[in-house]
């Protein structure tokens, strides 16, 4: 998907998780955040994990024993997921021994405060951390970012692509990859100019982000008039669908190119697949998408070719 980061987010846009198996431990804290931040109190790790799978929660403050999975479990787990492990944890704990403090930010805590919990700290040091996650998030965006059409850049792939990979192996789910570019762009650029070039890019980018129905997928610039769709825990049968999707949505556009064989803008679209386990290079998947592209342009364009 298009990156949706607002510069202008604050404090208050956040939401923070409190994980805690103790309803008094949870009402405290959801109480002394009320008028900072949104809030969410779960009442343990399991059902932690499943609101940050669905939610993004910008911080999990969670209590670090709890019965069936400890907060630095929880942490671990985390972590160990592409989908969660840029979520920062803060540690609540009985202890403030020097071996307890170590565990936490062994398993990656991000900070702690020990009960029983002293508002004015508490307060402060989650303000701290939304703070710091905000200021990261919006490096992120710059770094990750297409400025042009707000997909994902090309550096965004090269780094993320084994993290998502290494997801599908995990959870044993295949990856689709599909690759498109604009039929006749130079074409396009030479008869209407780069100025209206740069538009057709924007108003592609953004109607095909609308097209994209799911928010794991993920749309990336990597070059010129080329863009890269990553659809994890896709099968083929599916990924064709949002595929043949994406070309209908184009279409409907009805972007004139007179320059073009239908007279409008098209685009042509190759698609690949990633299994779990397989030896294969992520990046071989990609060249073999490309691979498709070229064979949809050369048997007409306006199309999706894949094996």
């Amino acid at each position: 998907m298009l990156l949706r980061q607002n510069a202008e987010q604050t404090i208050a846009d956040c939401t923070v998780l409190i994980v805690d198996d103790q309803p008094t431990s949870r009402l405290i804290m959801t109480s002394l955040l009320e008028d900072i931040t949104h809030s969410h109190a779960v009442t343990g790790a399991n059902e932690a994990l499943d609101f940050c799978l669905a939610q993004l929660p910008d911080l999990v403050v969670s209590d670090v024993s709890m019965p069936e999975m400890s907060g630095r479990e929880l942490c671990q787990a985390l972590r160990s997921n592409a989908k969660t492990a840029g979520i920062p944890v803060m540690f609540v704990t009985s202890s403030d021994s020097d071996e307890e403090q170590e565990k936490c930010w062994e398993s990656g805590g991000v900070d702690f405060v020990t009960k029983p919990i002293n508002a004015t700290t508490f307060r402060n040091r989650v303000k701290s951390q939304l703070s710091h996650k905000l200021k990261a998030d919006l490096l992120e965006q710059l770094i990750y970012t297409d400025r042009l059409t707000g997909a994902f850049n090309r550096h965004y792939l090269d780094e993320r692509l084994p993290f998502i990979v290494k997801e599908c192996d995990r959870e044993v789910k295949p990856l689709a990859i599909a690759i498109f570019d604009i039929d006749f762009f130079k074409r396009f650029n030479d008869e209407y100019g780069h100025l209206a070039g740069d538009k057709c890019l924007c108003r592609l980018a953004k109607a095909i982000n609308g097209a994209m129905l799911r928010p794991m997928d993920q749309l990336v610039r990597v070059g010129g008039e080329e863009f890269l769709i990553l659809m994890p825990n896709t099968t083929q049968q599916g990924a064709v669908v949002v595929c043949q999707r994406i070309l209908e949505t184009v279409r409907q556009l009805h972007i004139p190119h007179i320059k073009s064989d239908v007279g409008e803008v098209t685009v042509s679209m190759g698609l690949s697949m990633y299994e779990p386990g397989e030896s294969k290079d992520p990046f071989e998947v990609i060249n073999e998408a490309d691979k498709y592209l070229y064979s949809a342009k050369n048997s007409g364009r306006n199309r999706l070719v894949y094996e």
